[in-house]
């Protein structure tokens, strides 16, 4: 279980990281370099702390990588059916205890979004985090909330009682492309490895069609090919990965201070978030897959904090905008200092998260137990149409072994630490 703690420990960093994205897009907005990238943090490296952008791709290559893992153990085509059926609910259940939450916000009149806006110059703060539309007590409906929760934010996007959850509907539409194209990709990787990539090259030139956030999804599938290829960096190696990738996770799509050398991308694509998507995805896979080959994760990349805070990052990531335009920005016009604002508002989103991270775990249990009674229901099934004849229903001997576990194991493609899946993907983590 250490490999899924390393990678919790990525999850919890990256969901912190655009907590501190959105603090400084609310209470320093010059620093977050909208309006003048050149005189912003981003000309630096100390801007990886704050890339909020470069975040969300590593939370969808992580998200992607894990949600096909235990299909790639089984090739049980029932995991994929199955946790194709699970991602909505799965999802569903905390962002809908944020979204309610967050119309009872609204009634109570206790956001103060606009009033802050106005003292700390900030266009993202006074749009609710850029969300479509900016609702009142008048007009913030209970049945709305509780549509938008359920289903509406994963299938259309909508993202007006969270501005955050504009992810949502990239998580929701990805996981469901990613659990398309595994099959084909895992059946050509031990057959014709050339295939496997073309298959991945494939759906990453049809995810960026729709939108270049979908690319993350088909292009993290490049992981289990690389994996099985049985290369395995030394630490100076897997240092030099880590040490790049992070530097190319600092660069927002914008040519200036370090980054200067990425104006080449200019000329290949002129959207800002494209250029950012040709880097950050790369970046992501190499880190992750540098995270992936170790043999022996250091305690403060696989020990209970790392859990802790890959426990703590979805949550966190749902709460942290609602918290802001509310006792952040309260805290911001009481006192008169962006510095108290931002305080209140970070330490308010830790404590917000907790009993959410409690909900979500308990949430994510008691589906997991309700598919794993689903799955050995399918899997009984199967094992009485294949038993022997001379087997009768009344034989008390087992029937057959669980077709997951008879499967191919994955250590014979992997190292064995790399066996263990990580519970949960990305989103339902973040």
């Amino acid at each position: 279980m250490r490999k899924d703690a390393s990678l919790e420990f990525l999850r919890g960093a990256a969901a912190l990281i655009v907590l501190n994205w959105h603090i400084l897009c609310a209470f320093a907005p010059s620093a977050a370099g909208e309006e003048a990238a050149a005189q912003s943090l981003k000309t630096s490296l100390a801007f990886l702390a704050f890339n909020g952008g470069s975040a969300v791709y590593l939370f969808f290559v992580l998200s992607s990588y894990v949600l096909v893992k235990r299909y790639f153990q089984s090739r049980d085509a029932q995991d994929l059916r199955l946790g194709a059926i699970k991602r909505l609910p799965r999802l569903a259940g905390p962002v809908l205890v944020v979204v309610l939450s967050s119309c009872v916000i609204f009634k109570l009149d206790l956001y103060f979004f606009e009033d802050a806006a106005a003292v700390a110059q900030s266009e993202w703060l006074g749009r609710f985090g850029n969300a479509s539309k900016v609702l009142s007590r008048e007009t913030a409906s209970f049945s709305d909330a509780f549509l938008q929760g359920a289903w509406r934010t994963f299938i259309y996007g909508d993202k007006y009682y969270d501005s955050s959850l504009w992810t949502m509907t990239i998580e929701f539409w990805g996981s469901m492309l990613t659990f398309a194209l595994a099959p084909i990709v895992f059946f050509f990787q031990g057959r014709w490895a050339l295939l496997s990539w073309l298959c991945i090259a494939t759906g990453v030139f049809l995810a960026v069609q729709v939108s270049f956030f979908f690319c993350a999804f088909p292009a993290s599938l490049l992981l289990y090919p690389l994996l099985a290829m049985g290369f395995r960096p030394n630490r100076w190696v897997r240092g030099a990965m880590a040490i790049i990738s992070l530097v190319l996770l600092g660069y927002a799509g914008d040519a200036v201070g370090i980054y200067r050398p990425f104006a080449v991308l200019d000329i290949a694509a002129s959207d800002i978030g494209l250029r950012q998507a040709c880097v950050a995805i790369p970046a992501s896979i190499m880190l992750v897959y540098a995270v992936l080959s170790m043999d022996d994760p250091p305690s403060w990349l696989s020990g209970k904090a790392a859990r802790f805070l890959g426990d703590l990052s979805f949550p966190l990531y749902l709460v942290h905008v609602p918290v802001i335009c509310s006792l952040g920005s309260w805290a911001l016009l009481a006192s008169d200092s962006a510095a108290l604002g931002a305080a209140a508002a970070i330490s308010g989103s830790i404590l917000a998260a907790l009993p959410l991270m409690a909900f979500n775990n308990w949430w994510v249990q008691a589906l997991g137990a309700l598919f794993d009674r689903i799955r050995r229901g399918g899997s009984a099934a199967t094992a009485l149409a294949v038993q022997r004849p001379e087997q009768h229903a009344g034989d008390s001997s087992p029937l057959v072994q669980d077709p997951i576990e008879s499967r191919m194991s994955l250590s014979k493609v992997l190292a064995p630490n790399e066996i263990s899946a990580c519970s949960e993907p990305v989103a339902s983590r973040r």
